[in-house]
């Protein structure tokens, strides 16, 4: 299996037939791929807040990335509570790493309708999500400083997003449940206040949504790194 990104740079892990009855060996697996791919995002970057966009591809009978989400579930339980970001409509659960990292992985469902999460940011934390069933939206602001150019990206199962701390966003589901797997790193408890923020700027400005703010799929593969200005 292989997450791999416009800019060419790919993380892979193998999972094979024997892996698939142990959730801790794939769990494993998956925390050392995400952990390069944020090592050489936030290594890129250069100090600045990027979003990257690439693709899970298939490599095993645990391949696709609804049989994974659904295997790890199965063979490594985890407690789901409702209410992650303060919204009832968004379930979540994490794992955590078996070598004592100070990392996690958060199953996420939005619920079919969830249009009404803010946007918000991480300020303690960056981000790997990869979307392992449904379809829906990730929105971000690439400038929120200088700008309420709001753009909005399509994503659906096998779609992955990464965006390190700093990065204004947020995912809806107008249309049917929206699955992820979302990397944390450093992860904080889900019900930590620190877990995410509303900026002032955002609680009193108008930064809506509209169709002409969407980036077809195809013409976003070169938005790989873009700068959040302090």
């Amino acid at each position: 299996m292989c997450l791999a990104f416009a800019d060419g740079h790919g993380f892979a892990f193998e999972v094979s037939e024997e892996d698939e009855g142990n959730g801790n060996h794939v769990l494993g697996s998956w925390f050392r791929m995400m952990r390069a791919a944020i090592r050489r995002a936030l290594e890129a970057a250069s100090g600045t807040a990027v979003v990257r966009f690439g693709q899970l591809k298939e490599a095993s009978t645990w391949g696709t990335p609804m049989a994974l989400h659904d295997g790890l579930r199965e063979t490594h339980p985890i407690r789901v509570d409702a209410g992650f970001e303060g919204n009832p409509a968004v379930e979540g659960g994490a794992w955590r790493p078996s070598d004592g990292g100070d990392d996690g992985l958060v199953h996420l469902r939005f619920a079919a309708g969830t249009e009404d999460l803010p946007l918000h940011v991480h300020e303690f934390s960056d981000r790997l999500l990869v979307v392992t069933s449904g379809i829906g939206l990730f929105h971000y602001l690439p400038d929120a400083r200088n700008s309420r150019e709001l753009r909005s990206v399509v994503v659906d199962a096998g779609d992955a997003v990464l965006f390190t701390r700093g990065i204004v966003h947020t995912f809806t589901a107008p249309l049917n449940d929206l699955t992820l797997l979302s990397y944390h790193s450093p992860f904080l408890e889900l019900d930590d206040q620190r877990q995410f923020t509303i900026p002032r700027n955002l609680q009193t400005g108008r930064y809506a949504w509209s169709p002409a703010c969407l980036l077809p799929r195809g013409e976003y593969a070169g938005v790989n790194n873009v700068a959040l200005v302090a």
